[in-house]
């Protein structure tokens, strides 16, 4: 339309019209016409040609003086409305290039697959649109970093910082006169900054803005896919892990190279300790000292996350008031901690550190939160194999030891398997219906031995959730936030036993779980936290009820097979030990004697005259002779000694740090005491032969064949004792 000749032929036939028609109306459009079509110098020349034209036409002086200004703001409109036109061909223009160019890039954008690199680049996509300069800045409380592109920030610090913390793009113009900056708030605490060469559109502005949302966007499912790939890795190797420990130490091995870390480790808390389950790369060596030692209760960031059960990540580790000093002056300045497993408490915690001050992206603790959710899954079944594992070696365990001993060892299970256990005690019912303590951990057994609990108050005071529940099993929790566990122990048992042997005052937490075997509680099992009120919860709960299924089977079979190994072990007539019995202990203390070099004596003792009760009086009252003489002996018998009946008439007694003299003269009182059983007149007597390791030989059967050698040696010699005193 805007050849050269169209508008020339438009503008003189206008002209010409207005002369043959004598109307300035067609001389004004031409004027219209020139001014929009050349500007306003053309305009003015139309506006005189037209004048001229009507000179001749008999007008008035005012008449062509008004019509030579009408013609001269006709010309001015046009030249206006021509820039005005000009100036919006040259914006949409303008818009279009940049809509070009920012298209162009959003094509590109979608072509990265690596969300660093998309950061890197992203200044250079405005090379071709509306900026003659762009970069990507980190803003990171008061610190700005240039993550990409060439420009100067510390000249508009503020407006930076502004932008940086609120959600809306922040338009610079230098109030009209520029430089003009166009800040836009991305994500992850980046900003982006273009630098146009003269004002920016407000479209300009907006697709500026909507590209650099579109930045984000694809940076984001950059991450996600990476993530996705990284959290696949992670999980196949879980899957191939056979212990929670090497899933903890794999899990640490992939994460470290993708987050730049210097160290990583995961830690459980048993016993009132966070222990170390894995500890993977530069940990320092104080840090890892620590840790094989054990953590305490209360320090350090893995505490709060403990407690809290939420992530904490610490950028500047020497301002974090929970610093455990060796691990920061060893060097440590950053960390990140992740509860993985527990339900009201964090139970085991995934740890990253860094020897440098760093600032934890977004996308770094959401993929950590997300890692350890996955390691969450993994211990989970882990723990419950290792229970089930433990249970299956405290079963062989209390099945090969000594009743006291599997006490000891059940309890010691307990509290390794039960979540949040400190410490315990194992209460046992006796034959009379009242309880008293046959293991205790963490706590003065000796002390709490002399300590029985009659049934009420075990089941009312104690227990206290009424008696279906004891019956049935179920686990009763104390929290001291909630209870004044030492208040109920003083009901049960005297104060001043029960402060320091039992520790009540220090008592957290107590779980108390009866142990119930077809209707009957055989024991009551009590574990307890020295560290958190909260430590037993469901999970703690529920592993109890687990443990007290097994304990209830192991205690009733350990007290049967104690049962018949004390009858094997046991002379039915007089209850005293048998000669198996004899020299099973023998074995004991001659070990015992020889390898921390005290004496042990020995004395076998034969009745007389017990073939002449018999014989006058019958079996019925020899039995009774040889009941009386097990009881006599029995009642003076000294602390550590053992007295045995070897069978017949004959009985025997084992002496620790007993010298020769010392058994004789045990003898001659044991002599004595037998001496005044009597059947009717007559009076039974006895023989006793002695010897002692190590003055007489330190051979152990030969030992007993001395003492029994000198028994027969004082028959045939008449005498009580041999050797003599």
């Amino acid at each position: 339309m805007r050849g050269p000749w169209v508008p020339v032929l438009i503008v003189v036939l206008l002209l010409l019209l207005g002369y043959w028609t004598e109307s300035m109306t067609f001389g004004a459009f031409a004027v219209f016409m020139a001014a929009w079509f050349w500007g306003g110098l053309a305009g003015l020349g139309a506006a005189a040609v037209a004048w001229l034209m009507y000179l001749g036409h008999g007008m008035s002086d005012r008449t062509m003086l008004l019509d030579a200004l009408g013609l001269a703001f006709v010309a001015a409109g046009g030249h206006l409305l021509k820039r005005r036109a000009d100036a919006l061909a040259l914006r949409q223009a303008r818009i279009r290039g940049s809509l070009r160019a920012i298209l162009h890039a959003s094509k590109r954008v979608a072509r990265f697959e690596d969300p660093d690199e998309l950061l890197r680049r992203a200044p250079r996509f405005f090379e071709e649109g509306p900026a003659r300069g762009a970069c990507v800045l980190r803003v990171e409380g008061d610190e700005i970093r240039v993550e990409s592109g060439d420009c100067r920030p510390e000249e508009w610090r503020e407006p930076l910082l502004r932008a940086s913390q609120g959600d809306e793009p922040l338009y610079l113009d230098g109030g009209g006169r520029g430089p003009y900056r166009f800040l836009v708030p991305m994500c992850d605490r980046y900003v982006l900054c273009v630098e146009p060469a003269g004002p920016l559109e407000e479209d300009e502005r907006d697709l500026i803005t909507a590209f650099a949302n579109l930045v984000c966007l694809v940076r984001r499912r950059l991450q996600e896919n990476r993530e996705a790939e990284q959290f696949s890795r992670l999980m196949t190797a879980l899957a191939s892990s056979r212990s929670l420990s090497e899933a903890s130490e794999k899990v640490i091995q992939l994460l470290l190279p993708v987050l730049g870390a210097s160290s990583g480790l995961v830690v459980i808390f048993r016993g009132g300790r966070f222990e170390p389950l894995a500890m993977v790369g530069r940990v320092p060596a104080a840090e890892r000292e620590l840790l094989e030692n054990g953590l305490p209760a209360g320090w350090g960031g893995v505490w709060r996350s403990y407690i809290q059960r939420r992530p904490l990540f610490i950028e500047d580790y020497g301002a974090f008031d929970l610093k455990v000093d060796s691990v920061y002056e060893a060097g440590v300045q950053s960390l990140a901690f992740l509860p993985v497993s527990g339900e009201r408490r964090a139970r085991i915690v995934l740890v990253i550190q860094d020897d440098k001050v760093r600032s934890w992206e977004d996308e770094e603790r959401e993929f950590l939160v997300l890692v350890a959710r996955g390691l969450g899954l993994m211990a989970e079944q882990f723990l419950t194999r290792e229970r089930m594992n433990d249970l299956l070696q405290l079963e062989r365990e209390v099945f090969d030891s000594p009743i006291e001993l599997a006490y000891d060892r059940l309890l010691a299970y307990a509290v390794r398997l039960v979540p949040g256990g400190e410490a315990g005690s194992l209460l046992v019912r006796t034959p009379e219906d009242d309880f008293r303590y046959t293991a205790s951990l963490g706590y003065e057994q000796e002390g709490l031995k002399k300590i029985r609990f009659s049934l009420e108050d075990v089941r009312d005071v104690w227990y206290g959730a009424g008696e279906e529940a004891w019956l049935r099993g179920e686990p009763r929790v104390f929290s001291a936030v909630e209870q004044d566990i030492a208040e109920v122990s003083y009901k049960t048992a005297p104060i001043e036993v029960i402060d320091q042997a039992g520790r009540v005052r220090e008592i957290k937490a107590n779980l108390c779980l009866p142990i119930v075997y077809q209707g009957e509680v055989l024991a009551v099992l009590n574990i307890e936290s020295f560290s958190d009120p909260e430590a037993f919860d469901d999970e703690s709960v529920e592993a109890a009820r687990v443990f007290a299924q097994q304990a209830a089977l192991l205690l009733h079979e350990q007290h049967y097979r104690n049962l018949l190994e004390r009858a094997a072990h046991t002379d039915p007539l007089t209850g005293l030990p048998n000669r198996r019995a004899f020299d099973e202990e023998f074995a004991v203390m001659w070990q015992s004697a020889e390898r921390y070099g005290y004496p042990l004596s020995v004395l076998v003792m034969d009745l007389s005259r017990f073939k002449e009760i018999n014989d006058r009086y019958g079996h019925a009252a020899g039995d009774q002779v040889l009941v009386r003489v097990g009881r006599v002996l029995s009642e003076i018998t000294r602390n550590g000694d053992r007295i045995f009946r070897w069978g017949g008439d004959e009985f025997a007694v084992l002496m620790p740090h007993t010298v020769l003299l010392g058994a004789v003269r045990a003898a001659e009182r044991y002599a004595r005491a037998i001496e005044q059983v009597c059947v009717e007149t007559t009076c039974v007597g006895v023989n006793i032969g002695a010897a002692a390791f190590p003055e007489d030989t330190r051979d152990p059967a030969e030992l007993i064949k001395l003492a029994d050698a000198r028994m027969y040696q004082a028959k045939r010699s008449g005498l009580v004792v041999e050797p003599r005193s």
